[in-house]
């Protein structure tokens, strides 16, 4: 799978963009500000409908606009297919695959799947257990084909026996019903988080030990309650606790996924730069074990923003390396030209030169 055509319309400094691009490598360059960044945003924004820079609309759409709209062409192998996504100011949203009108944004994350390696992935680590759940989920989302549903009714179950916490006893015969619910909810979400994770914590331990050096660097899954104990006992004996707080405070919207070096939390040993490599170890390799079982040729898109911030050439060179073993589509970012380009080699790919909200293809690299 490859995003092959790209048009944008009224994102951020970009008020129209219209490129063919490479199936394995697209080089952007340009100095700060210069939309680069903002293109990049532009394919999130395809696959997602959102903006993985800001939660809010307003910025994403282009001064004096009244709405932003992203269309793309994706091939993979025979089969061809048309995206599209629109928001107003209004709030609307629309998205379009094939030409017709879908309901829900993830249709269009499973057409195109994608990652981002920027500045802000070490955020994985440093901040709070949302993101790294979010991080696990994507890749659940994408190779067990049931997750959105579970996720779906799961999070309408938390919802609804938060609401009987706020204003409910303890003896609530509603309460329980929606307690037992939210305890075998949370039992089958695991059970698929515990499959993915076991497949993605020998990738990691590889790819983590070749890019950062690190051979003690170990990955673990937190479900979110003690397991040995069990959710049901484990909700009971807090229940008090909950009615009181008015929300669940165990269950499957409570996991995290750990990264530690020799038991210590990387967090509180590692400096920026090493944070930086194992942020994007964890992203490459749910990138690699999700490519090892797409089918035939099929890839996903990794967006790398600003690849020589914080990296030196040898680590540069180290993921690059890693992104053109691994099937997969980039579009890279960066400042100087030279550099972004040594980090490749021989790969084929596009280089794409952007200046003010203007992308212009320059070259084509050893095609």
């Amino acid at each position: 799978m490859s995003l092959n055509r790209l048009r944008v319309q009224n994102i951020r400094n970009i008020q129209s963009a219209d490129l063919e691009l490479h199936e394995k490598l697209n080089i952007f360059v340009g100095n700060n500000g210069s939309g680069k960044t903002s293109l990049l945003e532009a394919i999130y924004f395809l696959s997602t409908g959102r903006s993985f820079r800001t939660q809010q609309l307003l910025p994403l759409v282009q001064r004096s606009e009244d709405h932003c709209l992203v269309f793309g062409e994706i091939s993979a192998g025979a089969r061809n297919s048309r995206l599209g996504v629109k928001r107003s100011l209004d709030g609307a949203s629309e998205y379009r695959l094939d030409g017709k009108t879908v309901n829900r944004s993830a249709i269009l994350a499973k057409e195109l799947p994608l990652l981002v390696l920027g500045p802000e992935t070490v955020d994985l680590l440093l901040g709070p257990p949302e993101g790294r759940r979010s991080f696990l989920n994507w890749g659940v989302f994408h190779v067990e084909h049931d997750f959105s549903t579970l996720w779906v009714t799961a999070n309408r179950c938390l919802k609804q026996r938060n609401e009987l916490l706020k204003k409910s006893s303890r003896n609530s015969e509603e309460l329980e019903i929606w307690t037992e619910r939210l305890v075998a909810l949370s039992t089958s979400i695991h059970l698929s988080r515990q499959r993915y994770f076991a497949a993605f914590s020998a990738v990691f331990s590889e790819i983590s030990r070749f890019l950062s050096g690190h051979e003690q660097v170990k990955c673990d899954y937190y479900a979110g309650w003690d397991i040995k104990r069990g959710l049901a006992l484990e909700t009971s004996e807090h229940l008090d606790s909950d009615l009181r707080r008015g929300f669940s405070q165990r269950g499957y919207h409570r996991a995290d996924v750990r990264v530690q070096i020799g038991g210590v939390n990387v967090a509180k040993i590692c400096s920026r730069g090493e944070l930086k490599l194992l942020a994007w170890a964890l992203l490459i390799s749910q990138g690699v074990l999700l490519g090892q079982r797409m089918p035939g040729d099929d890839t996903l898109v990794y967006l790398v923003d600003d690849l020589t911030a914080e990296l030196d050439t040898e680590h540069r060179n180290k993921l690059c390396q890693l992104l053109t073993t691994h099937k997969g589509q980039v579009l890279v970012t960066g400042i100087d030209e030279k550099i972004v380009k040594a980090s490749w080699g021989d790969t084929s790919g596009k280089v794409f030169h952007v200046e003010r909200g203007m992308i212009a293809q320059t070259e084509t690299e050893n095609d």
